[in-house]
């Protein structure tokens, strides 16, 4: 068995290793720290590609268990977080995104995010090194790029491992966007997505806080008379909120019955195409209730 170690810098990207008819060749990455190509002279050909930092700290994900080939490959970049340990978790937090969370608002939403992502990137950060605003809520969400601090990613504990669903929800709703709130329908659809995923500890966490958010609502709408600026989006969130714990199913018809984007996206076209789709998914019952707080008629 003949081994050659051949060291080579970012730059290169030709045949790394060409033995017996195979050849493997390395994409240009130029963020990518020098390389050690081991290859093994067996037959058939075999390649391996060490990265000292790249190993544990950067993780593509372009396949799931019965799903040789998922509709938007997934990559995280932890190589930002320090701790080892933390970093170490990159590979289940990656293959938790693509492979439960990624498919599990693909069946709530309807929604296909390969329309505007083929390929979806993480990047995780430890505090000190954060690159967004320090006084935010330590996640971000771009187009097809979401910048996420450890303590919302790689940390999170649950019976399944690490995940995130927040920032994915937003780039999910990126598609179809926008909304007249920024967190239309998080409540219910993060409640539902812990569900799919099988978290049952997230599962009740959220949905402690969704009952607590219809609290909240019903109370500012009591407090508040109609013309309150904010008056027609809680409402819409109370209502959202109610007729999700009284039929889960009645979230799957939120995102697949919201018509087109309006041509003009004023607050208040934005708010009524949300309306609409709310009378039409509770069959009626839900536009007086709308217009008495301040909606529109749609």
């Amino acid at each position: 068995m003949l081994f050659l170690v051949v060291f080579t810098s970012a730059r290169d990207s030709g045949v790394l290793c060409s033995r017996g008819g195979v050849s493997i060749r390395a994409a240009r990455r130029a963020d990518m720290p020098r390389v050690i190509h081991l290859c093994v002279s067996l037959v058939p050909a075999m390649c391996l590609v060490i990265t000292p930092a790249f190993a544990q700290g950067q993780v593509t994900v372009s396949s799931c268990p019965g799903e040789p080939k998922i509709p938007v490959a997934l990559s995280a970049d932890c190589s930002h977080v320090g701790d080892a340990e933390t970093r170490g978790l990159c590979r289940a937090f990656a293959e938790n995104q693509a492979c439960k969370v990624f498919p599990a608002y693909r069946k709530i939403t309807g929604i296909h995010l390969e329309e505007k992502c083929p390929s979806l990137r993480y990047r995780i950060y430890d505090p000190e090194n954060w690159p967004g605003p320090k006084k935010g809520e330590g996640g971000m969400a771009g187009k097809c790029e979401i910048l996420l601090l450890a303590r919302y990613s790689l940390k999170v504990h649950s019976k399944i491992g690490p995940y995130d669903l927040h920032e994915m929800l937003h780039e999910y709703q990126w598609v179809v966007g926008p909304f007249p709130q920024e967190h239309a329908f998080f409540g219910t659809t993060q409640t539902e997505a812990a569900r799919e995923i099988g978290d049952p500890e997230g599962t009740s966490d959220f949905l402690a806080k969704l009952k607590h958010l219809v609290e909240e609502t019903k109370s500012a709408l009591e407090k508040h008379p109609a013309s309150w600026d904010k008056s027609c989006t809680t409402a819409e969130t109370y209502i959202e909120s109610t007729m999700y714990l009284e039929d889960s199913s009645n979230l799957y018809a939120y995102y697949r019955k919201l018509g087109p984007v309006p041509a003009r996206r004023t607050r208040a076209d934005l708010e009524a195409r949300v309306n609409r789709m709310l009378t039409t998914v509770s069959g009626g019952k839900a536009k007086q209730f709308l217009l008495q707080h301040g909606c529109a008629p749609s």
